[in-house]
């Protein structure tokens, strides 16, 4: 995904492979050493075809001439004048910050992103930047290059007239490279790409790229190829970025994604670049199973305080999670809701117990207490950076769609989707279930509740598919929860 080498023999060649591993380090070796070598190191960089570039306090104390072409500026005209934010496009800005801001604050060593740029003429570019913290005159610094990926395009597009260059670069690059015609056909296919599918070139050139991915996808993403084809807008394929393959052996694995679309003589091409991510997966499927236990472990804790409490916290966790996956969204949501489910109620812990077990209705002082459980629970949770909004669904679960709730009187879309989802799944747990101050009313008591207030206190879509559960697909609660 990166930029050119020199060839002495066949001319400039764009190798990515070399220029992250070589230029980079070398870049970072003449840096260290710039006080004593700075001459070396200027003829080092400004003869480089990769832009460079270094940043102090926000500001470019020094850009190589490539760097300065690529936006259209001369060397002089951004140095010590320019910041990295004047050259952003409006909508990436946040995303060039905060890698900057924690390379100059020694958060990360280095970075690697892609950005959109915007020219002195105002055309927008997309370059992939490649970073390091480092030191400059004894204070901290950000170093880098960055390769402009249009020109990478049109160097794909040129193809036939500079096969040499283009295959040497196209085959040295460890991921998978797929190019594809505008019938979703493959047309080219690197070494990298015969590793990771086992598929030989010549097998494969002609063959339907769907045959590549897990039958599951293969209508959908046939489809989009083709809407996309129609209208020239690879964003169509977006939401393929994540993806199962196909090796020739028929076993799948997680992929990631990225599509390009651009015109070559023969027409419209798709260049897919291709990684297997399963060893990514299984890390981060480690430590969610690592923050389960944990969650597990908590509410385990609650539960020597106050079994029901605990109970309850499992029940519409339970509840939740299946209004969630009904409601068709994602798996990612549907476990959030889960695990917000099971501390939605962490905040009780702060509560006297003889309040949470008194078997009379509270004084208007004591719920007053009970209702700071939202708030309580928002401050123990938001230490802990779950990878869902598990803080905001304990602080707005007791939040109403017509403004009537509390802690803040949330109204309707104010009001994330999960606490929505608690909201119904609370309400039916614990009108079905007893009390210390009452006896149970029932589930039907619970759901005629949320036919009364639909559209009022409850969200219509989430009530409209906990009605589905109980009365269609036969949800029931467990008597005992498993915490």
């Amino acid at each position: 995904m990166a930029v050119g080498d020199v060839n002495s023999e066949s001319g400039p060649r764009w190798q990515e492979e070399e220029l992250t591993s070589s230029g980079s380090s070398n870049l970072e070796r003449e840096l260290s050493s710039l006080k004593e070598s700075e001459e070396l190191f200027r003829l080092l960089v400004e003869s480089s075809p990769v832009g460079a570039y270094l940043i102090q306090d926000f500001k470019f104390v020094y850009v190589n001439p490539t760097f300065a072409e690529l936006f259209g500026y001369k060397p002089e005209e951004i140095v010590n004048r320019l910041g990295p934010l004047d050259l952003v496009h409006p909508d990436d800005r946040r995303k060039v910050e905060e890698n900057v801001r924690k390379r100059l604050q020694g958060e990360a060593e280095t970075v690697r992103y892609t950005a959109r740029g915007v020219r002195k003429d105002g055309t927008v570019i997309v370059g992939e930047i490649f970073g390091q913290r480092a030191t400059f005159r004894g204070r901290p610094a950000a170093v880098g290059s960055l390769v402009d990926l249009t020109e990478k395009l049109r160097l794909l597009e040129s193809l036939k007239e500079s096969e040499e260059r283009y295959r040497s670069m196209f085959q040295s690059i460890k991921d998978a490279i797929v190019t594809v015609d505008a019938d979703a056909q493959v047309v080219d296919w690197n070494k990298g790409a015969e590793r990771l599918f086992g598929y030989a070139r010549e097998e494969i050139l002609g063959q339907p790229f769907i045959r590549l991915v897990s039958e599951r996808y293969r209508g959908k993403l046939l489809a989009a190829f083709r809407r996309a084809a129609e209208s020239g807008d690879v964003r169509l394929l977006e939401e393929f970025a994540e993806i199962e393959g196909v090796r020739r052996n028929g076993t799948e694995f997680a992929a990631e994604m990225s599509i390009a679309c651009w015109k070559g003589r023969e027409g419209l091409r798709f260049t897919g670049i291709i990684r297997d991510v399963t060893e990514r997966k299984e890390a981060f499927a480690r430590l969610e199973r690592l923050l389960e236990e944990v969650v597990f472990a908590f509410s385990a804790a609650v539960e020597t305080r106050d079994p029901y409490t605990a109970r309850h916290q499992a029940n519409v966790a339970a509840l939740a999670r299946a209004i969630a996956a009904e409601m068709g969204l994602p798996e990612k949501v549907v476990k959030g809701v889960y695990f917000g489910g099971l501390l939605h109620d962490v905040g009780k812990l702060s509560i006297p117990t003889e309040i949470l077990s008194k078997p009379t209705p509270l004084t208007p002082t004591e719920r007053a207490l009970v209702e700071q459980h939202t708030l309580k629970g928002y401050e123990i949770l938001k230490r802990v950076n779950f990878p869902w909004p598990v803080a905001e669904m304990a602080l707005q679960h007791h939040e109403r769609v017509d403004g009537s709730g509390y802690p803040r009187g949330l109204k309707g879309d104010e009001i994330i989707l999960e606490a929505r989802i608690l909201a119904v799944a609370d309400v039916v747990e614990a009108i079905s279930h007893h009390r210390p101050y009452r006896p149970a009313r029932g589930t039907t008591q619970a759901l005629r509740e949320l036919e009364e207030h639909r559209g009022v206190l409850y969200d219509p879509r989430v009530v409209d598919a906990c009605l589905s559960l109980f009365r269609e697909k036969g949800f029931r609660f467990e008597t005992e929860a498993e915490v």
